[in-house]
């Protein structure tokens, strides 16, 4: 099933904004990753996100003496670009999280307070900093929620089904704020009504101090053409490390969900 969900998130990220690919060196085991990541910058004073907007980055992550580093440039919205210059930075095991955590304590002219998160298996990389003590940008690669709870109630005859490992992916086009979903690997009934996987477009992103808030109304079919999505309004909080919110498909499946990047 799992194999299944990741040529979803694939194809998925083939029109997604935060794809990233990794190279290896296996000699010197030293990783190049390039991509983009969607930056998020919020007013420090007011609260408020200012500007979205795409980066294309650099990591060199050495395994061998546990080092990483980053070289992007920001757009903060006030015609002041920002770039980030980590230089060998520590990056070691969180087993907490499931992953790997860095920090920077200043991360070039302007930057400081750098922290993140790196999940090489799942490709979700995390980085927040404050930038010119104005500005705090929150910088993701792929919101992907591997650990998921799902919960719908059939609204028809009242019943109810709770899936504890589902999945779901959220991309977002900061041009014009679209964003697509892909959900799978959780259950609509008891009656083996199984989604293994559904991939939704036209959905609608806003940006808030604290993430996002992705919605959805009307009855769109996913790119399969198997389901049809009704409404859709999800609250991606912590970053984009967090998501939970409220799902209809088929027009009589109500449900919940709730998930996390990265375990803890």
């Amino acid at each position: 099933m799992r194999k299944v969900f990741s040529i979803l998130t694939l194809a998925l990220l083939m029109i997604s904004l935060a794809a990233c690919s990794d190279k290896s060196d296996d000699d010197q085991q030293v990783y190049q990753i390039q991509g983009q990541l969607l930056n998020n910058s919020v007013n420090i004073s007011t609260g408020q996100s200012e500007k979205v907007a795409t980066s294309n980055v650099n990591i060199t992550w050495r395994m061998l003496d546990s080092k990483i580093s980053i070289n992007y440039t920001v757009d903060l919205g006030n015609s002041t670009p920002v770039t980030v210059s980590v230089k060998d930075a520590d990056i070691n095991p969180d087993n907490t999280y499931n992953c790997y955590r860095f920090s920077a304590a200043s991360a070039g002219n302007g930057i400081t307070e750098l922290a993140g998160f790196y999940r090489p298996e799942t490709g979700c990389i995390y980085i927040e900093f404050i930038a010119n003590g104005t500005h705090r940008v929150i910088s993701v690669a792929r919101m992907y929620y591997p650990y998921m709870k799902y919960n719908f109630t059939n609204t028809e005859n009242g019943s109810s089904k709770e899936t504890t490992n589902g999945k779901m992916l959220i991309s977002i086009n900061p041009s014009d704020m679209s964003a697509s979903l892909a959900i799978g690997e959780f259950y609509l009934n008891d009656n083996g009504a199984y989604i293994a996987q559904a991939v939704f477009a036209g959905l609608h992103a806003e940006a808030t101090g604290t993430g996002y808030k992705i919605t959805y109304s009307g009855d769109q079919r996913s790119t399969d053409g198997s389901y049809v999505l009704n409404e859709f309004e999800a609250n991606v909080t912590g970053g984009g490390q967090v998501v939970n919110g409220t799902i209809t498909i088929n027009g009589n499946y109500n449900g919940t969900f709730a998930g996390k990047a990265f375990a803890n």
